[in-house]
């Protein structure tokens, strides 16, 4: 077994928002995404079922027209080729397994 810590708050690139793949498990990836107040995901698909964990922050997150507020240790799952969009509001990190 190997033990792995998450790393800090850390930005890359436009935006602040810093990806880093965790884990590749039989073409699923497990993801943890940072993102900084103000950084957003315009509404999109993925071609397979998303689970997401918000870590910590707070994620104002669209699905199918309804918006919620997600913060530390709330997730939801999307189903494929659903639309779904989300807002920073405050820096926050996100796991996703898709």
């Amino acid at each position: 077994m190997q033990k792995e810590t998450l790393p800090p708050h850390q930005k890359d690139g436009m935006g602040g928002t810093k990806t880093m793949i965790l884990a590749d498990l039989t073409n699923k990836q497990v993801i943890c995404k940072t993102f900084v107040p103000g950084d957003k995901m315009d509404s999109h698909q993925a071609p397979t079922d998303v689970f997401a964990l918000v870590l910590d922050g707070q994620m104002d997150i669209t699905l199918a027209n309804e918006t919620n507020r997600f913060g530390a240790g709330e997730y939801l799952t999307i189903p494929a080729t659903m639309m779904h969009a989300l807002t920073c509001i405050e820096t926050a990190r996100m796991l996703i397994y898709k």
